[in-house]
């Protein structure tokens, strides 16, 4: 089964931030706000925050920790460089688990 790691380099290739499943999502909104203080330094020293507080990279971490997550809103998936290069044929890993889980 593919497994995607969950490092800066998969997360500088991840749409997650911008799709609109993302985007609709209240809780969403206030993971990105509690990482924002930590952005800089999470940057600057290449870390990666845990993934329970990850709004995004779902492919990697799996279902998303916020349960007002829509899947009637078009998912970014299909279009995501990441996927791409992991041969990933999924979509709505926020919503159905990470690659690993899901295939």
């Amino acid at each position: 089964m593919a497994r995607v790691a969950y490092n800066r380099d998969s997360f500088n290739m991840c749409l997650c931030g911008g799709c609109p499943v993302n985007r609709a999502s209240a809780c969403v909104r206030e993971l990105e706000e509690a990482l924002a203080p930590h952005a800089e330094a999470i940057e600057k020293e290449g870390l990666m925050p845990p993934p329970e507080t990850m709004p995004g990279i779902y492919c990697a971490v799996g279902i998303s920790y916020c349960g007002d997550l829509s899947g009637r809103l078009k998912c970014l998936c299909p279009a995501c460089p990441l996927l791409m290069r992991e041969g990933l044929g999924k979509s709505y890993y926020c919503l159905l688990g990470s690659a690993e889980e899901v295939g």
